[in-house]
């Protein structure tokens, strides 16, 4: 559904931490595992766990012909996407998942603070707030594939955002936001 591109993925797996609900994540999906629809049934995602490149895997030291359901092939196979190679990658999806589950824990406001849907002024931006006990964690999403500017309701000056780790500058109370960007920024009353 997003063509493997990177940006989308993880502008999606940042809406599925920040918006409410409980975040759910399937087996292999923090590596981006894909599913060998050839394969009938449920047996279509439950494909070997892709530890590290090679025809097995590193799901087992077994004749991979006797595992449960073959190895996915193709774009998504164990070469192209494994454990062992994104482990140690800053800009890899597993990455960015461990990124979005330590904010998530660090950020009770998400999963129990009052929601607010905000107007950023661009329809292709998705702006909430999230607030609790006198905190709040605001998180704008472009869901765009081009730069767009979006009105934020935070003060001018830098802005710690806790999904690149770095701040980020609101100008007149507008911020920038790269294609398929997001940002999360925390703020205390």
């Amino acid at each position: 559904m997003l063509d493997g591109d990177l940006r989308r993925i993880k502008m999606v797996y940042s809406l599925l931490f920040a918006l409410p609900g409980t975040p759910v994540l399937f087996y292999g999906e923090e590596i981006g595992m894909g599913e060998n629809l050839a394969v009938e049934g449920r047996s279509a995602v439950r494909t070997p766990m892709q530890w590290e490149p090679g025809p097995s895997g590193g799901f087992s030291t077994a004749d991979p012909s006797k595992f449960p359901a073959p190895v996915v092939t193709g774009p998504y196979s164990p070469d192209a996407v494994n454990a062992l190679d994104q482990r140690h990658d800053p800009n890899s999806l597993l990455s960015w998942i461990k990124r979005l589950v330590e904010r998530y824990r660090e950020c009770p406001e998400l999963p129990w603070g009052d929601f607010e849907l905000l107007n950023p002024g661009d329809e292709a931006v998705l702006a909430h707030r999230c607030t609790s006990d006198g905190s709040s964690v605001t998180a704008v999403h472009n869901l765009s594939d081009r730069t767009t500017t979006a009105n934020i309701d935070l003060p001018d000056g830098n802005h710690f955002d806790l999904l690149a780790e770095s701040d980020v500058t609101i100008h007149n109370g507008r911020l920038e936001i790269a294609p398929y960007g997001c940002h999360w920024f925390r703020s205390n009353k």
